[in-house]
């Protein structure tokens, strides 16, 4: 995403000196150049970034030749009846399990993104989910906020889950998804490349099952935006979360919505 408007890309990347520069940082010498003028970028009062970039030692010569990817996948096709349970691997493993064992019953894939420290401590479901039909993910190692820590932070976060994947099931896994936030930044994108993602994984459906709001509210968030297509944020480690599933998957089903992997849904 080009932001040939200072004041537009302001906005988006709010922050201190340092936050802004390690956004910066990422950037190739060419995107650099596209972006700011010099004129524009004195008259923004950003110095400052300018003299931190070079003092964190910008990463722009090492990551030069890694595109940054388009933007976030938020939902898929429109047309057909397939939407994605996705959901964020952490939490009590016991819940984990009782889910598990309601999609098993209810036959329904899902796709989770695990965070590498449960993984970790929880080796056995890297294979329970992979084995059950489900799609395993890459959710970042300590599940950190992720637009709000410096450029070798968000590369460590990714590569440590995807080594976890690795040593787990061979491979880094299908997915990424930022933590902390819905949406990636043009560097969390860069650096998921660096390790295979090619898109990061976003969601136009938020079922806030994470504020512990009860069943009824979790059903509610999810069945007021779902539509052909839809991706669902949901969490492990939430007893409402499953208290809601038996009828959220019935009420889906009776909208005449399947759901789906990711990779089923977005042809992967």
């Amino acid at each position: 995403m080009a932001y040939t408007n200072l004041s537009v890309w302001k906005e988006q990347f709010p922050g201190t000196a340092r936050e802004t520069a390690t956004i910066l940082s990422a950037m190739t010498p060419s995107e650099f150049a596209h972006e700011f003028t010099r004129r524009t970028f004195l008259k923004a009062g950003l110095a400052t970034s300018l003299a931190t970039i070079f003092s964190l030692g910008g990463n722009a010569d090492s990551e030069a030749s890694i595109p940054t990817p388009k933007s976030d996948i938020t939902h898929g096709p429109r047309s057909g009846t397939n939407v994605a349970l996705t959901f964020h691997g952490a939490g009590d493993p016991a819940i984990a399990s009782r889910l598990l064992g309601i999609f098993a019953s209810e036959k329904t894939p899902i796709s989770v993104f695990a965070v590498g420290t449960w993984l970790k401590a929880n080796p056995e479901f890297a294979k329970k989910i992979l084995d059950a039909g489900h799609d395993l993910g890459n959710h970042t190692f300590s599940h950190t906020q992720m637009k709000t820590i410096p450029a070798k932070k968000v590369d460590s976060e990714i590569a440590l889950c995807a080594a976890e994947l690795k040593k787990l099931i061979g491979n880094h896994g299908k997915w990424f998804r930022p933590s902390g936030t819905q949406y990636s930044t043009p560097l969390i994108r860069r650096m998921a490349a660096k390790y295979g993602y090619s898109r990061c994984i976003s969601y136009d459906v938020d079922s806030h099952d994470y504020q512990d709001p009860g069943a009824a509210a979790v059903i509610a968030n999810t069945m007021k935006s779902i539509q052909p297509g839809s991706i669902i944020s949901l969490h492990f480690g939430h007893e409402n979360t499953v208290a809601a599933m038996p009828k959220l998957l019935a009420d889906i089903n009776a909208k005449g919505l399947t759901p789906v992997t990711l990779s089923t849904l977005l042809g992967a």
